[in-house]
């Protein structure tokens, strides 16, 4: 049987991109020295941060998500919808 190495990951982050403590690029390196293996940036409404953090992520070894938080609304309550693998480039995407 298989030896599975366990991996920490952290699927919710902001960046000061949105409303986060860390810049994209600093966010990257705290997440390394926490011992995470992979993380999500999913900044509010933004994904701006992804492009700044990818080449500190890469050259720490660590695995980026590209990620986002849309906030939405529903019958009068607002509404957080978390993305993930999206494509930070799509022109329709970043027009809304």
């Amino acid at each position: 049987m298989e030896h599975l190495q366990e991996k920490t990951i952290d699927l919710h982050t902001h960046s000061t991109e949105s409303d986060g403590t860390y810049t994209p690029e600093g966010l990257m390196r705290y997440a390394k020295e926490s011992g995470l293996s992979a993380i999500a940036l999913t900044d509010h409404d933004a994904v701006s941060g992804v492009k700044k953090a990818q080449p500190v992520a890469e050259g720490l070894g660590l695995e980026l998500i590209p990620g986002i938080e849309l906030s939405t609304d529903y019958e009068g309550k607002e509404i957080h919808i978390l993305g993930y693998f999206i494509d930070v480039d799509h022109p329709e995407f970043l027009r809304k």
